[in-house]
C-alpha cells in the first residue's frame, strides 16, 4: 500500500453551477464546508467542503506503484469522495496520453454525502499504464476527477497468487458482495409488470408462429388458405436475414425474428378466430 502526497496526486474539483452544465476545475486546496469535516489523506490536514461541490481523491493503492501484474490481476484504488448529489465513479487508464481500454468493475450510484469506496482495473493481455484518471459523473456529466501517475505493466501471463490483498481491499470486497446480494434480492422480490411477462414470452412466439402457420396451411382451403399464407413471404425474408446475421457472427441475430414473429402469430390467431365464427354461422 502507498500514500500519495499532493506533489504526487493531482486532484481536480468540479463545481457544477445550478441551471448550467459548465464545470469549473481548480487545484485541490482547503475549503470551507457547511456541514462536515473529513481528513485529507493526501496531506494529513483537515479540509472543509463548499456547498455545491464534488470532490474525489485517491487515498492509496494495492499493489503500490511501480508494479508488474499478471493475467487478470487487479490494480485496486482506495477512493475517498465528498458529494452533494448522486454520482458514479469510474476509472480510465492511459499510456503516453492515449487511453488504454481496460477491464473494470463499473460503478454503483453513490448518494450525497461523504464516504470511501474502491475501484479497480485489470488486463488479460500485455499492457502498460502510466496514468490513471478517476472521474465522478452526475448523469453522464463529469463533475470531478483525480489523476494519478503510475508505473504499471501487465504481462498477460497467469501467475499464482503470491501476495495477500490489503486489508481495505478485503473489506470493500465483503461490502460489495453484501450490496450485490441485497440488490439481487430486491430485484427478485419486486413486483413484475405485464411488460416483463410479455418480454419473457417473446421468444416463444417464434416456434408458436411456425406451428400455427403450418397447421392453418394444412387445414384451410381456397381463400382461407390464401389468407393464411399472407405472413409466409415476409417471414421467409426475416428468416433469410436472421441466417445471414448468424453467419456474420452477430450476437443480435435473433432480434428481428423475435420482434416480427408475434405480429405474424397474432394475425394467424385472429384469422383462426374469424374462420371459426364464420364456420359456426354458416
Amino acid at each position: 500500500m502507498i500514500q500519495y502526497s499532493k506533489t504526487t496526486l493531482q486532484e481536480t474539483v468540479g463545481t457544477l453551477k445550478r441551471g448550467t452544465s459548465k464545470i469549473n476545475t481548480e487545484s485541490a486546496r482547503p475549503r470551507r464546508w457547511r456541514n462536515a469535516y473529513i481528513s485529507d489523506a493526501t496531506s494529513g490536514r483537515t479540509v472543509q467542503r463548499a456547498a455545491g461541490e464534488v470532490r474525489i481523491q485517491v487515498i492509496e493503492t494495492d499493489p503500490p506503484t511501480p508494479s508488474t501484474l499478471g493475467h487478470w490481476e487487479q490494480f485496486q484504488l482506495h477512493i475517498g469522495y465528498e458529494t452533494d448529489r448522486a454520482i458514479r465513479i469510474y476509472v480510465d487508464t492511459f499510456f503516453g496520453n492515449q487511453r488504454i481500454p481496460s477491464i473494470n468493475g463499473g460503478s454503483p450510484p453513490y448518494e450525497p454525502g461523504n464516504g470511501e469506496t474502491d475501484v479497480w482495473v485489470a488486463y488479460i493481455e500485455p499492457a502498460q499504464v502510466d496514468k490513471i484518471v478517476v472521474r465522478a459523473e452526475d448523469k453522464g456529466i463529469r463533475v470531478a476527477q483525480a489523476e494519478l501517475p503510475v508505473e504499471l505493466i501487465w504481462t498477460g501471463i497467469k501467475q499464482p497468487r503470491s501476495r495477500l490483498p490489503a486489508t481495505w481491499v478485503e473489506r470493500f470486497r465483503v461490502e460489495n458482495e453484501r450490496r450485490h446480494k441485497a440488490e439481487y434480492n430486491a430485484y427478485m422480490n419486486r413486483p413484475v409488470s405485464w411488460r416483463e411477462h410479455l418480454i419473457f414470452l417473446l421468444p416463444w412466439a417464434v416456434p408458436g408462429y411456425v406451428i400455427v402457420q403450418i397447421t392453418l396451411l394444412r387445414r384451410y382451403r381456397d381463400g382461407w388458405r390464401l389468407a393464411a399464407a399472407v405472413p409466409v413471404m415476409p417471414m421467409v425474408g426475416v428468416l433469410i436475414y436472421t441466417a445471414y446475421a448468424l453467419f456474420a457472427d452477430s450476437n443480435l441475430f435473433p432480434l428481428v425474428l423475435m420482434f416480427t414473429s408475434p405480429f405474424a402469430l397474432l394475425y394467424l390467431l385472429g384469422l383462426a378466430a374469424l374462420h371459426r365464427v364464420v364456420q359456426k354461422n354458416s
